[in-house]
């Protein structure tokens, strides 16, 4: 059953899901509040959108409370950096908090961290959530304060695209884009399923207006499975040059841990990188109907053009 919302908070705006949803919420007609620590961040991130902007930090629950007021839903796009991973789950505590007093829905933009170890292919939301690093059980703790309080719950795979700063795919297509080889994490034939971030929030903007979405989980595929072989000539097709990619196994990137802050945060989650993974989408397409996503060589081209732009 479709619902009604007056109006959208979406807390941490500013990043690269949060600044995709906005554009699909108000293309269906909703309103939309703005939220994260920086005014002129958000200033300067939504000058062209019309927006309401709010700034308030996600852990100070009266700046929360107040920059929810009216709101008919709230929806949590927080992504904090390893170091400060732990803080998710006082995070959900403060919006479920905010939420309540608003009178208003939930639904937070989580990964699929919180069923790892990845035990059976293809992932689906009845797959076991436990065990694991301390960045799936913060990711997991966080999800269980929202889904106790009613929340949708989006779990995503790894996102590439236009606004997104890094991931496993993001950060080779980026040295791609600057004439570089790409690295790959593990073997540069293993599949893996990536989702572009606009398809994404095209799917949360959609669960957000259904009230069959809200205290459950929901699984976002990709667009299949992808080889970073494939990857990197789809990327080599779009910029008219060969386009090389390396793999690096596990012990290397461990090693490479040693000197390279970015890969020691990285770390603890690092094994559960260099196997295959795959998303099951028969939960989501049975409330929402059959989806299409955006092919990965088109994909991949919009994402090496805002790349170079």
């Amino acid at each position: 059953m479709n619902i009604t919302l007056g109006r959208v908070a979406i807390v941490g705006a500013t990043g690269p899901t949060g600044r995709n949803l906005v554009p699909e919420l108000i293309r269906r007609g909703t309103a939309v509040r703005v939220i994260s620590r920086s005014r002129a961040h958000l200033e300067r991130t939504f000058a062209d959108v019309e927006a309401e902007i709010a700034p308030a930090d996600a852990l100070d629950a009266a700046a929360v409370g107040e920059a929810v007021r009216d709101c008919d839903l709230v929806v949590d796009c927080i992504g904090l950096p390893p170091s400060r991973m732990d803080e998710h789950a006082a995070t959900a505590h403060t919006l479920v908090a905010a939420a309540e007093r608003a009178e208003a829905r939930l639904l937070q933009v989580s990964s699929f961290w919180s069923f790892l170890p990845v035990r059976e292919l293809p992932l689906t939301e009845i797959h076991p959530r436990h065990g694991g690093n301390r960045y799936a059980c913060a990711r997991r703790e966080a999800e269980d304060v929202m889904l106790a309080a009613g929340a949708a719950v989006v779990h995503l795979p790894d996102f590439f695209g236009p606004l997104v700063h890094t991931s496993t795919l993001q950060m080779p297509l980026r040295e791609a884009a600057a004439g570089k080889t790409m690295n790959w994490i593990g073997s540069p034939d293993t599949p893996r399923e990536y989702v572009f971030v606009p398809d994404a929030m095209s799917i949360v903007a959609d669960l957000a207006l259904r009230e069959e979405a809200y205290g459950d989980g929901w699984i976002v595929p990709g667009s299949g499975p992808l080889t970073g072989r494939e990857a990197a000539a789809m990327a080599g097709a779009h910029l008219g040059r060969e386009v090389k990619v390396r793999g690096a196994p596990g012990w290397l990137l461990k090693t490479l841990s040693l000197v390279s802050s970015d890969l020691r945060d990285f770390r603890p989650i690092l094994d559960d990188y260099l196997g295959p993974i795959a998303y099951d989408a028969t939960h989501l397409v049975n409330l929402l109907g059959p989806r299409t996503a955006t092919p990965y060589p088109e994909a991949i081209a919009r994402t090496l053009d805002a790349l170079t732009s």
